[in-house]
């Protein structure tokens, strides 16, 4: 494949895995699973080998609670048993492991895997893997709000020196913004994604379910990207 211009930061809205599941009448665990074996080799690909130095994967969301008990029962399961293994395999490349979302609501085991895997590979240096988990853009900006109103009520903070850095520093994660959003599955929207970060992102929709989303998907979403023109609000065209 040529070498086109790679987007620094990738973000994945991960959809499609109980549809995949729906589709084979199988139940929608193990469509995750499928998923999660699915995230793993995308993950593994799009930092070793194709350059990207930022992967965001949206993988439950704020409203993913209201699903069935069992289902989120399940994927609490899945993370816990899984984010181990993940941890080591970014630790022996040396990429970074971060979290984006609220820790209330998840189980202890969970957070308790989170922290080994961020603490694990706190120092690393050859690329982030940034797992959105309990994640909404909603709660994330209302987060950022509540703690710089705190800091101005406790004199801390002047107002008048807030601009758009105060808000990024104030993130759950301090990453450069995302370049290319990506979603599977069909569903043509951000879901309440990464609002403040993919402000100026490209996006690409692509009907593929995420458990069929595989390394030949993820080259053909790279050279739609490489064929874009951002201009980024001003105007690229040669004069």
């Amino acid at each position: 494949m040529p070498n086109e211009n790679i987007p620094r930061h990738v973000a994945i809205i991960v959809d499609g895995n109980r549809r995949w599941a729906r589709q084979r009448m199988m139940p929608a665990s193990l469509g995750h699973k499928a998923g999660f074996d699915r995230l793993k080799e995308i993950t593994r690909y799009a930092l070793a080998e194709r350059g990207v130095e930022v992967l965001s994967l949206y993988v439950f969301s704020t409203e993913n609670f209201a699903r069935d008990p069992k289902e989120v029962g399940y994927l609490m399961d899945l993370f816990s048993n899984n984010f181990r293994t993940i941890a080591d395999e970014m630790n022996e490349r040396n990429c970074k492991v971060l979290f984006s979302g609220r820790r209330e609501g998840l189980q202890q085991r969970v957070c308790d895997a989170m922290d080994y895997m961020m603490d694990l590979t706190k120092d690393n240096t050859k690329g982030i893997v940034n797992f959105c988990l309990n994640y909404g853009g909603h709660a994330e900006l209302t987060d950022a709000v509540r703690a710089i109103a705190g800091e101005v009520k406790s004199g801390a903070l002047d107002p008048a020196v807030i601009d758009e850095k105060t808000v990024e520093s104030h993130l759950y994660c301090q990453l450069p913004p995302v370049d290319f959003l990506i979603r599977t599955s069909g569903e043509q929207r951000i879901s309440n994604f990464l609002l403040w970060q993919a402000a100026y992102a490209e996006f690409y929709f692509t009907p593929v379910l995420f458990p069929d989303f595989d390394k030949g998907q993820f080259d053909a979403a790279l050279a739609e990207y490489a064929r874009r023109d951002r201009r980024m609000g001003g105007d690229t065209k040669k004069k």
